[in-house]
């Protein structure tokens, strides 16, 4: 989970469901932002 270690103790800002994608964006402090969607069936992660 070394992934997510940039968001961690992070406040949550702002979320935006559906985002354009249709996907789902988390907005953390200091401008972190995640973004999840489904692709073919699999929960895909990145961060932006």
């Amino acid at each position: 989970m070394t992934k997510f270690d940039s968001i961690k103790m992070l406040e949550l800002v702002k979320v935006e469901d559906p985002d354009a994608d249709g996907g789902l964006t988390l907005i953390f402090q200091e401008n972190k932002i995640l973004k999840i969607k489904i692709v073919d069936g699999k929960l895909v992660s990145e961060f932006v």
